[in-house]
């Protein structure tokens, strides 16, 4: 038996056993008549014995008869296999795994989930949020088709593309004294009672990370953060846009000067790897945004 069928041959003799008639046959595929008996006498030639009798050639043979249930099981093998690439490629099924710091997560990404999972129900999305190191990590580890963070390692392995700038400020409560100011300088978080977390070192090169080196307590989750910023045990460092959109009523934001220091917030993502279809679509949705100036568009307070 050889390996390999025409798929076109295969799906000719279905049609003559089926219909029982050459020219019908060749109607339902589009083709000439004798393109249809080329066709069965091919695969004939190629399986060595004949599939329909010398002088009724629409009348299977034993062998046809044997051959018929198999080539329709690997006609609609086929064609399930031809629609689901077809689907993947139109991004309607497959999945999609994104990796988000919770600047991200929390406030812009879910509307645009929303609007591709509207457009294509088919595909399955997971979203996990974590710190920027963390989402490098997942990328690294394939356990996600790609991240949006800030670049936090310069490992070859990673291309990093800019989306938008996110200046650094204190994070306090609300009724904090810090909360009134209109902004403070680096200098005077040498005298506060500072909340250490992972995202310091976004600073690591800078001047002004001397001032983050020996905070007061040092946190690894977010949650953790925001409860103790709530409950006025200490202040933090963060960007613009790392607060919560829920947390955002209990606490003030007040931009750090004397310079000005601003991070990348950018998509992470496998250095040779090809975006699946379903990841290049919201990859590019994400451009588009940026571009747009949407992913900035909800003010956060200060």
């Amino acid at each position: 038996m050889p390996s390999e069928l025409s798929m076109v041959q295969v799906r000719h003799c279905v049609l003559v056993a089926d219909l029982g008639s050459y020219h019908l046959a060749a109607a339902k595929a589009t083709r000439s008549q004798p393109a249809i008996t080329k066709s069965i006498q091919a695969i004939e030639n190629r399986l060595g014995a004949a599939l329909f009798e010398e002088g009724r050639r629409t009348e299977l043979t034993p062998f046809g008869a044997a051959c018929m249930p198999r080539f329709r099981e690997l006609l609609a093998h086929h064609d399930r296999t031809a629609t689901t690439l077809a689907d993947l490629v139109r991004k309607d099924q497959g999945s999609l795994a994104i990796a988000a710091i919770v600047a991200v997560a929390g406030h812009w990404l879910p509307s645009i989930i929303r609007i591709y999972a509207a457009d294509f129900p088919g595909v399955q999305l997971r979203l996990l949020d974590d710190n920027s190191q963390n989402v490098e990590r997942m990328v690294l580890n394939h356990e996600v088709d790609f991240g949006i963070a800030s670049q936090i390692s310069a490992d070859d392995g990673l291309l990093f593309e800019p989306l938008w700038e996110d200046s650094f400020g204190v994070v306090c409560s609300r009724d904090h004294p810090l909360a009134a100011r209109r902004s403070i300088g680096w200098a005077e978080l040498a005298d506060l009672p500072l909340i250490g977390t992972v995202a310091h070192r976004q600073l690591d090169g800078y001047p002004e990370s001397s001032y983050l080196a020996h905070p007061s307590m040092h946190v690894s989750t977010m949650l953790s953060l925001l409860s103790l910023l709530q409950e006025n045990v200490g202040v933090t460092v963060l960007a613009r846009w790392a607060i919560p959109r829920l947390a955002e009523p209990a606490l003030s934001y007040v931009p750090l000067v004397r310079p000005t220091r601003t991070r990348t917030i950018g998509i992470v993502r496998l250095a040779h790897q090809t975006p699946s279809p379903a990841a290049a679509e919201m990859l590019e949705r994400l451009r588009v945004a940026a571009a747009a100036g949407t992913l900035r568009s909800r003010a956060i307070p200060g």
